[in-house]
């Protein structure tokens, strides 16, 4: 933001030079970016954070200036000389939607006479970066830049029955700003009316059919308090960002409203003569009772680490605005209606140490404690996770948790989507974030794709979230991993693309790591490619899906290369049973291989449970070698050779004893499943 130098000094009594000032208001956290010198004057460039819109004006600054030690604030002097009949006369106002305007003040000008500005106003308009116009459109913008409350004049004879109504648009209403575009509303905008038409966007923009021109003779002056979510989704939808808006947006005074319509009306008298009419047309007859923060000095002392005097507190909080009143070695503060950023006795801590000088607060170590070391609880579920992917090569990507409906939508078949409605939002951003994840596919995927389209040949990222869904009215929340990997895996020359086993290895890992074993596998199609698909379960329930992305998946994300995905449930995650360590045997084992021939219905899975739990204590372990189909089994069947390692922990094996294990094993396998072996 621009502002003037000697208009900030205008406000003060005893300021200081023009360095020192910039330099006590950037230490207070309102950095001076640049300054550029104008003649005897400075025009600066001031970086105002967003939750401080009471400096976004000369006045503001002059208070902070104050409160930093670089002078006086002088009081604010309104008056305003009034003449002929009662504005209730000339003109009505009715507020048709209190909620978006709970505050409208108007006045009255008439016979005034509309013509260029004086030099000097003109050039403090262009030097804080406003394009001067007229006399009476500038006074509003001189008052805007002094006091930071937006104003608006209307050409009194244009509007329809002298009549302002405050209301949301209709439908498909038109409106020709000042801007000279045509906008089309919708029934969310806030509009400002006559009997007839809309005649300005509330808080951004005026109409055409309603400026000032050369012309004008009577003038109606707004001020108002427009609430700031009304303003901002206006703005955002319209792309129409002003200096009107910019400070409706973050929270104007509705205390400066009255104020700020009395200082125009005046200037505008003085610029453009005329006589401002009786009293004002005003909305709001009582105004909210302000809140009050209580706090002591020693909690502002242990929030410090540092003991402020009271007389410091005292300063600063009369410096800046902010009334107060100590009782029993307390403070009770009224918030003022220009400091929206005010809730809580931290605020308050804020505004005293940023006076304070937070270069003056020590550096203090904290004190160590002695005592009986304590056992640390186990780690969150959702460290293990990270812990675990990070461990099997992963690396971790964070993702928004606002998704576009249609991506959201492409996931529905996973039994883990499905589990409750989409949360959407009443005020999204944008499209692209209009609901609530139910799925940490919908970023990640997303993240992968981007990837591989700017030229990645390996993508293996993992992401730790919470996911929300709609159940019962409530919204409710789980923990997830999720994976997505895609490209080659392996090194050197014996590098081949992913596939359905690498994907199932770590989810096998990572479920083991969770504790969400013992878990089986089933397939499932949707979201995935045909015959590429798997949902985990677990005592009957899905804690797991994992597969290969179907084509309409990878278009919908410009997906160049195939994806393949999986995504565990932390919240049904147990915390791991604890290694059990045993002396290395000193026998040998005896290793034997076993070839199944099977259904191909019948899962991997389920094969090898089946033949643990018939195993003899011998059986050690048991590993896959190969899957074969082909002409010399079935169209649905399958041969898959295990590789069985026997061994004794007390004593070396003899053959006999292994075959005679061996071939029990195999009976009881094929009267258990119905297999063959070959």
């Amino acid at each position: 933001m621009k502002v003037l130098y000697s208009w900030i000094c205008e406000h003060l009594e005893g300021a200081l030079p023009a360095a020192e000032m910039a330099e006590r208001l950037t230490a207070a956290g309102l950095n001076v970016e640049l300054r550029t010198p104008q003649g005897d004057d400075e025009i600066w460039e001031v970086d105002v954070t967003t939750n401080r819109p009471d400096c976004l004006n000369h006045r503001g600054l002059a208070r902070e200036a104050a409160a930093a030690g670089g002078g006086r604030l002088k009081p604010l002097q309104v008056t305003v000389s009034e003449k002929g009949p009662a504005v209730e006369q000339l003109a009505r106002v009715t507020v048709e939607d209190p909620e978006g305007c709970p505050r409208y003040c108007a006045r009255v000008i008439r016979g005034v006479k509309v013509g260029p500005s004086p030099q000097w106003l003109a050039e403090r308009l262009a030097a804080c970066g406003i394009r001067p116009i007229n006399n009476v459109v500038d006074a509003t913008n001189y008052v805007l830049l002094d006091l930071g409350h937006p104003l608006h004049a209307f050409d009194l004879a244009r509007v329809e029955g002298r009549h302002i109504r405050v209301r949301r648009a209709r439908a498909g209403e038109k409106l020709v700003t000042l801007d000279g575009e045509e906008r089309t509303l919708t029934l969310e905008d806030l509009v400002i009316a006559d009997e007839t038409k809309a005649v300005a966007l509330a808080g951004i923009m005026g109409g055409a059919n309603s400026e000032i021109t050369d012309t004008t003779q009577d003038v109606l002056l707004e001020s108002a308090y427009f609430a700031p979510t009304a303003i901002r989704r206006t703005r955002k939808r319209l792309g129409l960002d002003t200096e009107a808006s910019r400070r409706f947006e973050r929270g104007a005074d509705r205390a400066m409203a009255r104020i700020a319509v009395d200082a125009a009306a005046q200037l505008i008298v003085e610029l453009a003569g005329g006589e401002v009419a009786s009293g004002v047309l005003d909305s709001c007859r009582e105004l909210p009772s302000p809140a009050t923060i209580s706090f002591t000095l020693e909690g502002l002392s242990a929030f410090a680490g540092v003991t402020i005097p009271e007389a410091f507190v005292r300063e600063v909080l009369t410096a800046l605005e902010i009334p107060f009143q100590v009782q029993d070695h307390s403070f009770f503060c009224q918030v003022p209606t220009h400091r929206v950023d005010l809730e809580l006795p931290e605020d308050l801590y804020e505004e005293i140490l940023r006076h304070w000088g937070y270069d003056h607060i020590p550096s203090v170590l904290p004190p160590l404690r002695e005592g009986p070391g304590e056992r640390r609880g186990s780690f969150p579920v959702t460290d293990r996770a990270r812990d675990l992917a990070q461990g099997l090569g992963l690396a971790e990507a964070i993702t928004y948790a606002f998704v576009p409906e249609e991506v959201e939508l492409s996931f529905q078949a996973s039994p883990l989507v499905a589990r409750g409605e989409l949360v959407r939002l009443e005020n999204p951003l944008s499209a692209r974030m209009a609901v609530m994840r139910r799925t940490l596919w919908s970023g990640l995927v997303e993240a992968a794709a981007s990837n591989l389209r700017r030229g990645a040949e390996r993508v293996q990222l993992f992401e730790v979230g919470r996911v929300f869904f709609a159940r019962e009215g409530k919204v409710q929340e789980e923990e997830r991993l999720a994976v997505v990997l895609s490209g080659e895996v392996g090194a050197w020359d014996r590098r081949r693309p992913v596939d359905f086993l690498d994907l199932k290895g770590l989810a096998e890992a990572l479920a083991e790591g969770l504790g969400l074993t013992p878990c089986t596998f089933a397939p499932l199609a949707d979201p995935f490619a045909s015959g590429c698909g798997a949902v985990m379960q677990r005592d009957g329930k899905a804690v797991g899906v994992l597969g290969k992305l179907s084509e309409k998946a990878q278009a919908l994300y410009d997906a160049p290369r195939p994806l393949w995905a999986l995504e565990l449930v932390l919240d049904v995650a147990a915390a791991p049973a604890p290694p059990k360590f045993q002396e290395l045997s000193r026998f040998p084992a005896v290793v034997a291989d076993l070839t199944v021939r099977h259904p191909l219905s019948l899962p991997y899975g389920t094969l090898v449970s089946t033949l643990w739990s018939l195993a003899p204590e011998i059986l050690e372990r048991v590993e896959p070698v190969v899957r074969y189909r082909g002409e010399q089994v079935g169209p649905d069947e399958v041969k898959t050779t295990l590789r069985l390692t026997y061994r004794h922990r007390e004593r070396s094996l003899t053959q006999e004893e292994v075959n005679a294990a061996h071939f029990a094993l195999m009976e009881a396998l094929a009267a258990k499943l119905s297999v063959s072996f070959s």
